[in-house]
């Protein structure tokens, strides 16, 4: 993350200060013909937060820097029985020397590392224009050479099958250190979304959940700064979550990663045997994981309550425990927050009708083109599918869309002691990650929020 670069601005605590919302303005541009993006990066490493986006059905690449494409280059993705994973990654580590420790020590030049299980960006000898690796993004070698040296660790890397770009988005939720830009617009033509046939589109018989809006039009509920009202993030019983935890601001001015997510199913029962312990009804040891024990619990509980003795965990018995410990409304979301992969503290979120999905969303802050002492955001949906949840209270797989962006943030209610310690810390190159599993596999400690989406299969 050391390539990106900190605004230099006097960030002040503000515990009232929100900002209005307004649809995302573009400006009126005409779109560049991708055959015109060059296939060589710039000489310098930028000081912009840089992204790359891949599409599986173009077997392309295309590197952004702050909103500019600034190179394109054709990849070659991971064949049947071996597909590249698609979802949200972060380069993790960066070695211009390597070997495969699962494939037979092959050589792996100008590795970057997208998971500790095995997917990298590589340099190789045989790119051809079809998929053929086995799960890593295979790139000509004079193209991986020059990103090796133009990308620092903590760079993210969005793998998705159709080609699609971020846009500019502006919302009251998220974070605008030094003030709000007088009006959110996209640099050039290159970031302007653009339509691409994809190739050899797979369709199969499983249910693919995509965003009400559209990823690349930006269409939403929210289409006219007209009738868009400045509201709080504030709720008035959230005032009662401890924010005496013992956080220190971080000294350094790297960017910051944000994951909010619905809480997972064993969140859910974690927090009924801590809340159930709480009002000593000795539910065992809190950890995420129903047995005889915790039944029981369950069963004292709602026979001491006078309630239907079920002995079963459910969202409806965590809100009625949360009201007897006293904790208030039960939230259904959380937030996670690291820089520089480290945790620096997370906290329960609020979320307005937790059976509908959030959807997965990307938003990254970049520095403003004509106010650089202020920060826009940039927006891109993934398509994802929706696991079951006792949370969303899913049986299986569900066809509810997922909302879009706009919506989502719309539901989501911080604490305002965290909207305030974000407010600080926000700098060019932070991004929120919104997602509905949890922490994955993937994103463990050391790591950043990665998020691996279900969309296709082979």
């Amino acid at each position: 993350m050391r390539i990106l670069s900190s605004i230099g601005i006097t960030l002040a605590i503000s515990t009232t200060a929100l900002f209005a919302d307004g649809p995302a303005q573009a400006a009126s541009v005409h779109v560049r013909d991708s055959g015109a993006i060059p296939s060589i990066l710039p000489n310098e490493r930028p000081v912009e937060p840089v992204l790359m986006l891949v599409s599986l059905d173009n077997q392309s690449m295309r590197v952004i820097v702050g909103d500019e494409i600034v190179a394109r280059t054709h990849v070659s993705t991971g064949k049947q029985g071996h597909r590249t994973p698609t979802g949200i990654f972060s380069i993790l580590e960066k070695r211009r020397h390597h070997k495969s420790n699962i494939y037979s020590q092959a050589p792996m030049p100008f590795m970057q590392r997208l998971t500790w299980s095995g997917i990298a960006l590589h340099e190789s000898d045989h790119v051809p224009d079809y998929p053929a690796s086995h799960g890593c993004i295979r790139m000509p070698g004079a193209f991986a050479k020059q990103l090796f040296g133009f990308t620092g660790t903590g760079a993210h890397v969005l793998i998705t099958e159709d080609e699609r770009l971020p846009r500019p988005i502006a919302h009251n939720k998220l974070f605008y250190p030094g003030g709000k830009p007088a009006q959110t617009v996209a640099r050039s033509a290159a970031i302007t979304p653009v339509v691409v046939k994809p190739m050899n589109r797979k369709s199969t018989g499983s249910m693919v959940v995509f965003g009400s809006g559209n990823a690349e039009s930006g269409s939403d509920a929210d289409t006219t700064s007209d009738n868009l009202e400045l509201r709080s993030s504030f709720d008035a019983h959230m005032e009662l979550v401890d924010a005496d935890d013992g956080f220190v601001m971080p000294s350094s001015r790297d960017p910051i990663r944000i994951l909010i997510t619905q809480r997972t199913g064993r969140e859910l029962v974690r927090d009924i045997q801590s809340m159930l312990n709480q009002l000593g009804f000795e539910a065992g040891s809190e950890d995420g994981l129903i047995g005889s024990e915790m039944g029981d619990a369950i069963l004292r509980y709602q026979r001491d309550r006078e309630l239907e003795p079920t002995g079963a965990v459910s969202v409806a018995l965590a809100r009625e425990l949360s009201q007897d410990t006293g904790r208030g409304g039960f939230s259904t979301g959380h937030i996670y927050v690291r820089q520089g992969f480290r945790p620096l503290f997370d906290a329960p979120v609020f979320i307005d009708n937790p059976t509908q999905p959030l959807g997965t969303h990307f938003l990254s802050a970049i520095a403003h083109r004509m106010e650089p002492d202020k920060l826009q955001w940039q927006h891109m949906q993934l398509a994802d599918s929706v696991a079951t949840s006792p949370l969303l209270e899913l049986d299986e797989y569900s066809a509810i869309r997922a909302s879009g962006v706009h919506a989502t943030l719309d539901r989501v209610h911080l604490p305002q002691y965290v909207r305030s310690r974000l407010l600080v810390m926000t700098v060019a190159g932070s991004s929120i990650v919104i997602a509905d599993g949890g922490i994955n596999d993937e994103a463990h400690k050391g790591t950043d929020f990665i998020v691996v989406t279900n969309n296709w299969s082979d």
